[in-house]
């Protein structure tokens, strides 16, 4: 039973993965051209419609998604199942912990 588990998590956070990839790279290919924007005769800007804010946000949206399931999941740092760290390992966990919601968002 516990393996179904595990294998689900891997499943809907794999998914959510690949989905985030494939709506960041449809943000990147739908973003606005300088060449697209046209310049009225006041000097203002008229920018195209576009999908990307759309897809940029779902991509984000996803990948917070898999990390907030992935820490639940594992009972890491914010939803420890054990209130006080036992062993040494606790300072390499909370550092890995910053750095995995640090690079999940800076990479947006």
């Amino acid at each position: 039973m516990m393996e179904r588990k595990v294998l689900l998590i891997c499943f809907v956070a794999g998914f959510l993965g690949l989905l985030s990839a494939a709506t960041g790279f449809g943000a990147e290919g739908t973003r606005i051209k300088s060449s697209q924007v046209q310049v009225t005769a006041v000097s203002e800007c008229v920018y195209p419609r576009s999908p990307a804010m759309a897809l940029g946000l779902t991509s984000a949206l996803s990948l917070m998604i898999a990390q907030i399931i992935i820490n639940v999941s594992t009972g890491c740092i914010c939803c420890k199942r054990n209130p006080h760290p036992s062993n040494s390992n606790w300072t390499v966990a909370l550092i890995c912990f910053v750095v995995s919601w640090y690079v999940s968002f800076t990479t947006c």
